[in-house]
């Protein structure tokens, strides 16, 4: 657990140290830091529950951010990792566009209506020979399947 917070006083910081946090960071923060110390937990926790997941012969590895199948590995984007981590979270169940959108973009993201059909559409490109492939489920959204 990282607390995140505008008190700045050394006996807040211990008092959430001693209490279970993982980390402290005063407001306002930088992004970066924040990724930068989300990654340090998952390190020491040896990858936290969830690191690794498993799908129709495709492995999932967000702290390399890449996809694994036989042989080959896909280096993945940003926003390509986190749309993959959402279907491995829920394979074989349809997600619908709403559902993506909420896990993809923060409030203040500009988006498009169309955003999800074209990072779907790019991940399809990326996962040309993989045993997963991403299907429209026409009304409803996508769902991740064994190829």
């Amino acid at each position: 657990m990282i607390v995140l917070t505008a008190r700045s006083e050394v006996s807040d910081r211990v008092g959430s140290l001693d209490l279970g946090a993982d980390g402290y960071i005063t407001k306002p923060f930088d992004f970066a830091e924040l990724e930068a110390r989300c990654r340090a937990v998952l390190r020491r926790r040896g990858g936290a529950a969830g690191n690794e997941r498993a799908f129709g012969g495709a492995v999932l590895d967000p702290l390399r951010a890449e996809l694994r199948f036989g042989a080959r590995a896909v280096a993945l984007r940003n926003r390509e990792l986190r749309l993959l981590e959402v279907f491995f979270a829920a394979p074989d169940r349809v997600l619908s566009k709403a559902h993506l959108m909420d896990r993809l973009f923060s409030f203040s993201d500009e988006v498009s209506e169309n955003a999800i059909e074209v990072h779907v559409a790019r991940l399809r490109k990326r996962l040309e020979g993989a045993p997963v492939r991403i299907e429209t489920v026409r009304g409803l959204g996508y769902r991740l399947v064994a190829a």
